[in-house]
This record gives structure tokens, sequence and C-alpha cells, in this order.
């Protein structure tokens, strides 16, 4: 199977090879770059109806229908009072008994149930268990009540990325790895917690994140702790991708509300680095925390992260805030231009620079989403998923998630299929570190 299976990707690759420089001279030929992008695919055959989504937004009402004092209310991936592990918080707003209050969430489209507590000033739980359906939660009648047993955190995803928009990548969606968490901690303010797990590319990548239905004037301001960012002691060289370096700013509308993360990746990783010999301004690009050969190319690093803080103008847009409400994207250079690479949703936004792309792509996305806090991504060079047929109809499943029944693959095919897929790594082709 090892022997036909190399001799497909060896055969596909010089296909690929025979049509790169017809694709360049007629990248906007939508047939001709369909075709390209086809031959490059990991999988044969693509759900035209996929939408690339692993979560849903959902908005749920919150009646503190009880007679004693709370402080607030939160809406739990699992039972806090009786689940020994993490516990992650889908959302939180303070709440006094007799209130009612909307708030909204992003919720795993394998999740069917969701929990939801009323915390007093001690600490002391009341939570109460509901089917993901059931729009309304009251608290009146009996409930399960005390501490928690193990660690409350903040809901994160994992955000994978191709650099390569609007060519095909290598599908190993580690060019750019970043987990983001959001977090309310007050009535009118939130927290995004940014940490920067990989770089698995040679150049260039800055990123940024929009609030999506969000005006700029919605929000006061958004700081950083201790006033620091991804870009401290950036060199000269890496500024030029992005010309304005406020931590807060609008798009090219002049009305979105969007967040500066950094200039250059690979700074991000290790500022401490040595600059690269002929200008002293340009980081070395290594490849951070994606492959296990250790040389000049590849390197282990800790992760870093960063906390923004945004300060809302009002409470309400707080509550409606998740992590379905935020749009993280990064931007490369390609022919000279600046490129965005977005979640498919968001594909065209084209929120911070202009570019043309008239083809309209529907293979695989160049970014996913992963509604995992620690999502085992694939290693330097290992496709996330291969699903291919041979003339027999022989299905080879390989890549870091292949495992038949749960594959990538099967999900890439078929969107109601596999949903759990990212739970099944096939643990000699991921990253397990950090």
């Amino acid at each position: 199977m090892k022997t036909i299976h190399s001799l497909i990707k060896a055969t596909l690759g010089a296909v690929v090879l025979l049509s790169v420089v017809g694709c360049e001279k007629n990248l906007y030929d939508e047939q001709a770059y369909e075709e390209f992008i086809k031959y490059n695919s990991p999988v044969d055959s693509v759900d035209q109806y996929h939408e690339w989504k692993l979560t849903a937004e959902r908005s749920y009402q919150i009646k503190a229908n009880v007679d004693f004092d709370i402080e607030k209310a939160m809406l739990l991936t699992a039972n806090p009072l009786t689940t020994s592990s993490t516990v992650y918080i889908m959302n939180q707003s303070p709440m006094a008994k007799g209130e009612s209050k909307w708030l909204t969430v992003s919720v795993p489209l394998t999740q069917t149930t969701l929990y939801a507590a009323l915390v007093d000033k001690d600490g002391y739980y009341y939570v109460k268990s509901f089917p993901i359906t059931q729009q309304e939660v009251d608290f009146s009648g009996a409930l399960n009540s005390g501490t928690p047993l193990g660690t409350l955190k903040p809901q994160t995803y994992t955000y994978i990325y191709e650099k390569d928009f609007p060519l095909c990548g290598d599908y190993d969606y580690n060019d750019v790895v970043m987990r983001i968490g959001l977090e309310r901690t007050e009535s009118k303010q939130m927290q995004i917690h940014v940490t920067l797990a990989a770089v698995g590319c040679d150049v260039q990548c800055a990123a940024f994140i929009r609030l999506l239905g969000v005006n700029y004037n919605a929000i006061d301001s958004v700081t950083t702790i201790n006033g620091k960012t991804f870009d401290d002691k950036l060199p000269a060289g890496s500024r030029e991708m992005i010309n304005n370096t406020q931590t807060y700013r609008t798009g090219q509308k002049g009305t979105e509300a969007v967040i500066t993360l950094f200039n250059d990746a690979h700074w991000a990783m290790d500022n401490t680095q040595i600059l690269t010999e002929n200008s002293g301004s340009i980081p070395v690009r290594k490849i951070y925390n994606t492959s296990l050969t250790v040389g000049e190319e590849y390197e282990s690093r800790p992760v870093v992260s960063q906390t923004y803080t945004v300060y809302f103008n009002s409470e309400e847009a707080v509550d409606k805030m998740s992590l379905e409400s935020i749009d993280p994207f990064i931007v490369a250079f390609y022919n000279s231009a600046r490129y965005e690479t977005h979640l498919d949703s968001y594909k065209a936004a084209q929120v911070m620079y202009q570019y043309n792309v008239e083809a309209k792509i529907k293979d695989l996305p160049w970014a996913l989403l992963v509604p995992s806090a620690d999502f085992k991504y694939p290693l330097e060079g290992i496709q996330l998923g291969f699903r291919k047929r041979t003339d027999t109809g022989v299905v080879f499943n390989d890549g870091a998630y292949a495992t038949s029944g749960r594959s990538f693959g099967e999900w890439v095919e078929n969107h109601q299929s596999c949903l759990n897929w990212y739970n099944y790594p096939e643990t000699d082709k991921i990253w397990i570190f950090f």
C-alpha cells in the first residue's frame, strides 16, 4: 500500500510540475486554475456544499429565577461539579437574582449538551444541564450545587493556516498555528488570549483579528499587558508588511474593528535571534515547532502568548461576543502584493489590503478553525489528510488524520460526516509537544 501510495503522490507531483507555468500564466483563468487546484488537492472528491465549519453560533436566555444572591451566570462545556478535567467557559456575564440575559456562544457541532451555572460571591456554583436545541435556561427547581472539581478556562480554539493563498499549498496546515481564547473579565471588558504555537514556513507572515459585526467606534480601546506586543523590538526589515502598527485600528472601509497581532510570525516566535547578515534587519526564517529534525532550518521553541484587553462601550456588545465573532487571518506577500488568508467563510473579505482574485475555488480551504484548545497539528510536510482512489476503486487514507471512519478526508467528501475527525490523530505524524 505504501508503495502504491507513493506512486500516486509522485504522479500528482509530476502533473503539478507540468502545470505550474501554465497556472502562473493563466492564474485567473477559472477553469485552468480549478484544474490546477484539483491536481494538488489531497482528496479526490470535495463536497460542494462544504462550509468548512466544525462549530455553530447559538444564543441562550439565562433566567436567574432563584431566591438566593448570585454574582454571575456562565455557559460551560461540561459540568464543573462532576468533571475533574478542564471545563471551558463559553461565555459569562455579571448577573443578579431575578435577572434574565441572552448570551451568545460557539458550540462544536459534536456537542449535544451544554451547562449553565449561576455563581455566588463565595464561588459556589448552581449548575443545570440542557440540550443545545433548548434556547431558554430556567433555574427554578432542583439544582446541582457545589464547587468545581477541576480547572475552568476560557474557551479556546486552534486556527491553522496555509500561507499560499491564492495558490495551493502542501496542505499540512502548519504554516501558522494560533490558539485563541475569549474571556469576559468585566461587564464591558473582554480579553483575547492569543498563543502563537508554530510557524511552519520560511516567508514573512503577519496576522490580525477582525471583530465581526463590531463597529470600530463600539470599542473604547484595546491594550496589552505592560504595553508589550508580539512586535517588540521588531527589526526594520519586517515592518514593511504592516505600515501602521497600532494595536487597534480600522480596516479599509474605516468601520471594521481590527486588532494587529504581529508583523512577522518568525520574530514573534523568537525576538532574540540573530538577524541576517546582509542588512541586519530581517530575522532568520527558521521553521518552528513543526519538525522533529534539528538543524539550521528547524527549531523547537516554547510557544509565545499575548493577551489583548478590549474595552467595549456597552455591556450588550460583550454579551454577543463568542469565538464565532472573530476572524483571525494572516497576511503574506504574493506577486508583490499583500494577500490575506481567512477562514473560508470570509475568504473574500480583503479587510486590510486590496488584491485581485477572480477564481471561484471550491476545494480545500487555506485556513481551518478546529474546536480544540490543544489540537495536534501535522508535522512538516505531512498532509492533514490524504484520500485518493485508484482506477480499481481502492481508497487510500493517509496523513495526520486518516483513521478510517473518522478521517479528515471523509469529512472533506461529506460535510456531515466525521465531524470529530480532529480527535483521532496518527500519533507519529503530529506535533505532540507544548
